[in-house]
């Protein structure tokens, strides 16, 4: 395609030197510069296909990648007020730090949210494909649009068949979801993209347009709170070998670590500049002492006895609308209630004290 360009510019020249002659001699042509393809959603690879560790370890977990990767600011997804509705869960990390984007941007008249229940059903048994039909995904808190009760059926309103092409596979009914109402399709699932698109696609609409959260080391941290803190802390709950389990503890300590290193020396996790960075942080951090740190066994620490991010985070709690966006007893219902293969008495501990959060 190059080379046929540079062939029409040489004849284009010499066609116009012929008819409209030049200046000594010389024909002045300005041939504007190819636009640059711009990367869509859909062609850039998952959080969990970009962080993916090397961990071959047998029985340790691995998150399948969403199928859902369309971009607001597209042809057929243009930016507008109302057209777009979230779903989200408070107990979910990976739905908190859309909502937290969301807030900081002032996006609440913008894009309106519709919240999950707080328990995820059936959980086991959607890993056995002689009973994967019980999963059904999150439950609705809220009165749904459609008048749904479970978060599956909005996928096969937005793609028919969506449960059947998993096959044998287990179906993935995630939170956020990016849902056109319009359209009546599912634009994005990917919270990473969401986030993204919050940050900036929405702007002529948001009430806080001049914060930016991107930045150019962000992805040098997400390389490593996204595989050894967000999903790291998975890994260690819901790893089905003790070989599994010690080598994603080792790695999620080794990231604390380095994170707390990393917050000794500046406010955040770039520098001086709240990023989007932080956002992926702060959902896990919150999470950490009162389920984390004994559901998913990583208690080697509690956030209230690392400085540097107990700091982090008491600070990131007292940015604008974020506080609202936390609900401590919601989290722990879902984790303790929801997963009963690690709990399998659904018992919710009352501890622990968690006052310094001041939520």
């Amino acid at each position: 395609r190059v080379f046929c360009l540079q062939q029409c510019c040489v004849a284009l020249k010499a066609h116009l030197r012929m008819r409209l002659g030049g200046v000594g001699g010389l024909c002045l042509l300005v041939v504007p510069k190819a636009p640059r393809r711009r990367l869509t959603m859909s062609a850039m690879p998952s959080d969990a296909e970009r962080f993916a560790t090397e961990d071959k370890t047998e029985g340790a977990m691995r998150r399948p990648p969403p199928k859902f990767r369309d971009r607001i600011g597209d042809a057929a997804y243009p930016a507008e007020k109302g057209r777009y509705r979230m779903y989200a869960s408070y107990a979910c990390p990976w739905a908190h730090r859309t909502l937290v984007v969301r807030a900081l941007k002032g996006l609440e008249d913008v894009v309106p949210v519709t919240f999950t229940g707080y328990r995820l059903d059936h959980l086991k048994e959607s890993f056995d494909p002689a009973k994967s039909h019980l999963y059904r995904g999150w439950d609705f808190r809220d009165d749904e649009p459609h008048g749904f009760s479970f978060l599956d059926d909005l996928y096969e309103l937005a793609s028919p068949g969506y449960r059947e092409a998993f096959g044998k596979e287990r179906p993935a009914f995630t939170v956020p979801v990016l849902f056109d109402e319009k359209t009546q399709k599912i634009v994005n699932a990917e919270s990473a993209d969401i986030c993204d698109m919050f940050n900036s696609a929405f702007d002529d609409f948001a009430t806080n347009p001049s914060l930016d959260l991107a930045h150019k080391d962000t992805d040098t941290w997400n390389a490593i709170v996204y595989p050894h803190i967000n999903d790291g802390v998975y890994r260690c709950g819901f790893a089905r070998t003790q070989e599994s389990y010690d080598k994603a503890y080792d790695d999620h300590w080794t990231a604390m670590d380095q994170v707390e290193a990393r917050l000794g020396e500046s406010k955040y996790l770039c520098g001086d500049s709240l990023t989007l960075a932080d956002v992926r942080l702060f959902p896990t951090l919150l999470r950490y002492d009162a389920v984390y740190y004994s559901h998913f066994k990583t208690s080697r620490n509690k956030i209230a006895e690392l400085p540097n991010l107990r700091r982090f985070l008491t600070d990131f709690l007292d940015l604008p609308g974020v506080r609202p966006t936390c609900h401590i007893d919601f989290i722990k219902k879902h984790y303790f209630g929801s997963h009963t293969i690690i709990n399998p008495t659904g018992i919710v501990p009352k501890g622990p004290d968690l006052s310094y959060l001041n939520l």
